[in-house]
């Protein structure tokens, strides 16, 4: 029956991928991501090192930022203080009393002058020293208490204070 009649034969419809074409394509690609990643395959891209001079002020400051302190600058006499809020210009306090609270990393004569102590008739107390973010911590509970205090409770209720007279804002 069919035996007269050759059949042609099919090639298969599949074609086989050349090898060099797929390794041309996978070299391609991760030539094209190291070019983008920027992968330093030499070593000559290392971090570029401080100078001594900026070595020496990082080393300070960090230093300063370990080593901190929280301070009030309080009233030597009885008298009127500048005052930086409540709409007041000046307010009277009695000596001992707080006139401002403050964070510093320089100590107390990196933050203020003799005379700038001496002019606004105040004396420089550390209450707390540690590192910048402790002592700002601190900072912060005493001005949230200062309504609290005694001295701001003694006051007619009129002349009490939410801060003390030369912190013109909680923060």
């Amino acid at each position: 029956m069919g035996a007269d009649k050759p059949q042609a034969r099919k090639h298969g419809t599949q074609t086989q991928t050349p090898f060099p074409l797929i390794l041309i394509g996978v070299v391609l690609l991760l030539a094209t991501i190291a070019l983008f990643s920027k992968i330093d395959f030499q070593g000559e891209n290392e971090v570029p090192k401080l100078s001594p001079e900026d070595k020496a002020k990082l080393e300070k400051r960090l230093r300063e930022i370990d080593d901190s302190e929280q301070y009030a600058l309080v009233a030597r006499n009885k008298g009127w203080y500048p005052c930086l809020h409540s709409g007041r210009t000046t307010f009277y306090l009695k000596d001992g009393e707080v006139w401002k609270y403050g964070v510093t990393s320089k100590g107390q004569f990196g933050r203020y002058s003799s005379s700038f102590l001496f002019k606004n008739k105040v004396f420089y107390v550390v209450q707390f020293k540690g590192n910048f973010s402790e002592c700002l911590k601190q900072e912060q509970i005493r001005l949230f208490n200062y309504t609290n205090l005694p001295e701001n409770l003694a006051r007619l209720p009129g002349e009490r204070l939410p801060r003390p007279p030369y912190n013109p804002v909680m923060r």
